[in-house]
């Protein structure tokens, strides 16, 4: 199953070998987790990737003006089959006992790099490309099960809201929302939080109970300051969750309404919220953009330049802040650690 998985990671795999693995990753809690182990593994390798440039496209011609011109031959019927003169008779009878061999010349050696510096300049890419693609396929996988927890959820609330965020206190934060699905039994692996395009943080001895394991919300009440900190930062893992919104000035959890642009999750920015300065610093998926899990179960990748373009941003209400929507129509997803509102007490 290790290589099936290595090649997902890849993008190395046939699409029917492909979809196979997906399906196994949807059902598979330990297929997940090898999954996540193979992505910590190859990140080093990753992080010193650094792009080379393309050849010039006028490499062979100036290596051949470097070598200059071939030594001239002598008629075409005196030349020999590998392009050689033709020596004469006494030549031939004096070199009977010296095998004839054919020297690499420098252009055979010009002519093989610059084949190997094109074929490296075409493949590299190509593979850093795939891992990006397995990467990002990965990531929604994970969040369409999520959607699935979420609507098992949703089916067992009186109301069929999504899961709250309190207005204050020790729920008052957006990774509350995986701690409710847990109660629930409803994640079947914590570690589908952490996206395949970035690394888990340390499993430290400060960090250690807030890593391995999802609190319960009683967990919360009864824990330390210190603690609590570290379980609102890392209980929703990589992942921005719905804030909850204001319906005739009263905060509410969204109502569940299968709305096809209204955002439930979506990968979380990871230095506070993006703005045109630090916005490729502050998203995954290398910057390029981020996956979206709305309310009707669609995962949608969104280019970075296309989130200032959407009917609603995914990580600003209406009025262009961080905080819960204006209204009930307006998803604002926001990191683990971060309230509903900016000057709300969280303890």
């Amino acid at each position: 199953m290790h290589e099936d998985l290595l090649g997902y990671l890849l993008g190395a795999l046939e699409p029917h070998e492909m979809e196979r693995v997906s399906a196994l990753l949807k059902q598979d809690p330990e297929a997940r987790r090898q999954l996540i182990e193979i992505q910590r593994s190859l990140k080093p390798l990753e992080d010193s990737y650094e792009p080379g440039q393309s050849p010039p496209s006028d490499l062979i011609a100036r290596t051949l003006d470097q070598i200059g011109p071939l030594d001239q031959v002598g008629p075409l019927d005196q030349v020999g089959p590998l392009g050689e003169p033709e020596p004469s008779l006494p030549a031939m009878h004096a070199s009977n006992h010296r095998p004839r061999t054919r020297s690499v010349t420098w252009l055979d050696m010009a002519a093989l790099s610059a084949a190997a510096a094109i074929l490296l300049a075409l493949l590299v890419p190509a593979i850093a490309n795939g891992r990006f693609e397995a990467r990002r396929a990965a990531c929604q996988d994970q969040l369409r099960g999520w959607g699935i927890a979420i609507t098992t959820f949703v089916n067992r609330n009186e109301q069929h809201r999504l899961p709250a965020v309190a207005e204050s206190g020790p729920e008052a934060f957006a990774g509350v929302y995986s701690i409710r699905l847990s109660d629930l039994g409803l994640l079947e692996d914590i570690n589908t939080r952490w996206c395949p395009s970035l690394d888990a943080p340390g499993d430290d001895q400060l960090q250690f109970a807030a890593l391995n394991k999802l609190p319960t919300t009683q967990q919360l009440h009864e824990s330390s300051a210190d603690l609590l900190r570290r379980f609102q930062k890392f209980s929703g893992g990589h992942y921005a969750y719905t804030l909850g919104v204001v319906d005739k000035d009263r905060f509410e959890s969204p109502r569940f309404e299968s709305r096809a642009s209204f955002a439930v999750m979506s990968d979380a920015p990871m230095a506070g919220t993006p703005n045109e300065a630090n916005v490729r610093e502050s998203i995954g998926h290398d910057g390029r953009g981020i996956n979206v899990l709305y309310e009707d179960g669609r995962v949608r990748f969104i280019n970075v330049s296309s989130l200032d373009v959407l009917p609603d941003h995914p990580f600003f209400n209406h009025r262009g802040q961080a905080e819960a929507g204006v209204n009930v129509d307006d998803a604002s997803l926001a990191p683990s650690w971060r309230p509903p509102f900016v000057e709300v007490f969280q303890r």
